[in-house]
């Protein structure tokens, strides 16, 4: 939301969708997100390669809807707190995630 795309490949971060297309990609696929990850000292080139993955893979989307489930789950359990200014909050936080698709 609010760092660069590339700050996790600069970084060498595996996130959810990386590990998720990584445990999906066939052996080919799998060693470009390695050398992506770990080797490649352009993180542009290394975004593609990677987001090419995540394509293929369907990780990114499959990360998404994991995302909305916790949310989701999240925002039906704060319904059995009791009303307090903190809950408030975190209630108004709960409604910023994004909608499912």
């Amino acid at each position: 939301m609010g760092k660069p795309s590339d700050s996790d490949v600069r970084n060498r971060r595996p996130t959810l969708p990386v590990l998720i297309a990584h445990r999906r990609a066939d052996p080919k696929s799998r060693a470009a997100l390695r050398h992506a990850l770990l080797d490649e000292t352009e993180p542009e080139l290394a975004l593609c390669r990677i987001r090419a993955v995540l394509e293929r893979t369907g990780a990114l989307d499959t990360a998404h809807a994991m995302a909305d489930d916790h949310a989701r789950r999240a925002r039906e359990l704060l319904t059995r707190l009791p009303a307090t200014a903190h809950v408030a909050h975190v209630r108004a936080l709960a409604l910023l995630t994004r909608p499912a698709h």
